[in-house]
C-alpha cells in the first residue's frame, strides 16, 4: 500500500471550513433591466419641454403688461427732467423705475456703485481774427416757442465732454474733418501743423473719444468737435422733424476704456482695488487734452474764418455751407474748460 501523500497545507486554502449554502431551488437571481433608467433620464432631460412653457409665452406675459400708453407714461416721467449719473435726480429716476418694476411683483433692488464721474465746473469758448472783433460763444441750447419743458432747461447740465482734462488754451484752430488719424495723416501730407492748435473736428465716422486722442497724438493742444448741418441737419430740425436744431449740441463721454476708469478691467465693488484719480486720467483711454462740443451754428462761424487752403471735396458741407478750409488761421479760439472729477 502506498503511503498517504503529504499535506502540503494548502488543502485548507483550497477547502472552505463552512461550505458555501446552495441557492434555494427555482429561485433567480434579480437583475436590473436599463429600460427604466432610459425612460427616467429621457423625462428628466425632456422636462423643460413638458412643463415650461415655450418662449412665446414669457413674450406674451411681458407684452401685456403694459401698452403704449403705460410705455409713453414711463418715458414722460424719465425724461421730464434732467438726470446726470450720481445726481438727486437720477436717484429718483431709479426710484422711479424700482416702483414701477415691484408694481408688477418683480423682485427689484437697488445696488450703488462708487465710480468715477466727471463734472463741469467752467467752460468758455470765443473766436477771434485780425480785423473781426472778438465773438464770446454762449455755448447753451436755444428752446422753441411753445416747448412745454423750458422752465426745467436751467437744471440742463452744461454742454461738455465727459473726461476732456482741464485746462486753457488760445491757439489757430485747424480743421480736421471728422478727426480720423487718416484726416490728420492728411493734413500733415499737405504740411498743415497741428501741434500746439486747437483742432476743429465734426461729429460722425468715429467716436467722439477717439476725435479728441487722435487730435492729442497728432499734437493738438485742444479740441473742439461740432454737430455739421451736412450729417445731422438733412432735413426738418427739431421740434418740426427729428433733426437737430441749429443750436443742438451732441455731448457724453471721452472715455474709451470699459466701466470704471478707477478700476480698469475689474468691477468697481464696493472695498476693491482702485487705481488714484490721477492715474486714471492719466492713460491713454482718456482724451488728456482740453476738448469742447459746440453746436453746428458755432462750428459753422469758427469755419468762417479758417482760411489756408481749400479743404477736399468730401471735407466739405452740405449746401448752403462756406467754404471750409484747412488754416491753420487766421482764426483763433481761446478755450478754457475746468472739470471736476470725483467717485
Amino acid at each position: 500500500m502506498p503511503p498517504p501523500p503529504e499535506d502540503d497545507g494548502s488543502s485548507s486554502a483550497r477547502t472552505p471550513l463552512i461550505p458555501p449554502t446552495p441557492p434555494p431551488p427555482g429561485r433567480a437571481v434579480a437583475r436590473l433591466h436599463p429600460l427604466p433608467l432610459l425612460v427616467a433620464a429621457a423625462f428628466a432631460a425632456s422636462y423643460h419641454l413638458l412643463v415650461a412653457p415655450a418662449p412665446s409665452y414669457y413674450r406674451s406675459l411681458f407684452l401685456s403688461l403694459g401698452s403704449n400708453d403705460t410705455a409713453a407714461a414711463h418715458l414722460h416721467a424719465l425724461t421730464l427732467r434732467p438726470h446726470l449719473a450720481g445726481t438727486e435726480a437720477n436717484a429718483r429716476a431709479a426710484e422711479h423705475v424700482v416702483s414701477a418694476l415691484s408694481s408688477l411683483s418683480f423682485p427689484t433692488r437697488v445696488v450703488p456703485y462708487s465710480v468715477l464721474l466727471a463734472y463741469p465746473v467752467h467752460r468758455s469758448l470765443s473766436l477771434s481774427a485780425p480785423g473781426h472783433a472778438t465773438t464770446p460763444f454762449a455755448l447753451v441750447q436755444d428752446t422753441y416757442p411753445g416747448d412745454p419743458y423750458a422752465a426745467v432747461s436751467a437744471e440742463a447740465v452744461p454742454t461738455f465732454l465727459a473726461y476732456a482734462a482741464s485746462g486753457s488754451v488760445a491757439a489757430e484752430a485747424v480743421y480736421a474733418n471728422y478727426g480720423r488719424p487718416e484726416d490728420f495723416a492728411y493734413l500733415a501730407a499737405r504740411g498743415v501743423d497741428v501741434t500746439g492748435k486747437v483742432v476743429l473736428a465734426r461729429y460722425g465716422k468715429v467716436y467722439r473719444g477717439d476725435i479728441v486722442i487722435n487730435a492729442r497724438k497728432a499734437g493738438a493742444a485742444a479740441a473742439v468737435i461740432y454737430t455739421d448741418a451736412k450729417d445731422y441737419a438733412a432735413g426738418e430740425a427739431f421740434p418740426d422733424g427729428p433733426w437737430m436744431p441749429p443750436t443742438g449740441v451732441q455731448v457724453g463721454s471721452t472715455f474709451k476704456g470699459v466701466g470704471d476708469p478707477t478700476t480698469p478691467m475689474w468691477a468697481s465693488s464696493e472695498g476693491c482695488e482702485r487705481v488714484s484719480i490721477p492715474e486714471a486720467m492719466a492713460t491713454d483711454d482718456m482724451p488728456g487734452i482740453p476738448a469742447l462740443p459746440v453746436s453746428g451754428r458755432d462750428g459753422e462761424a469758427i469755419l468762417q474764418l479758417i482760411g489756408g487752403d481749400v479743404a477736399p471735396k468730401d471735407w466739405q458741407g452740405g449746401d448752403g455751407s462756406p467754404v471750409y478750409r484747412l488754416g491753420p488761421g487766421p482764426a483763433v479760439l481761446n478755450l478754457t474748460y475746468i472739470v471736476s472729477c470725483c467717485r
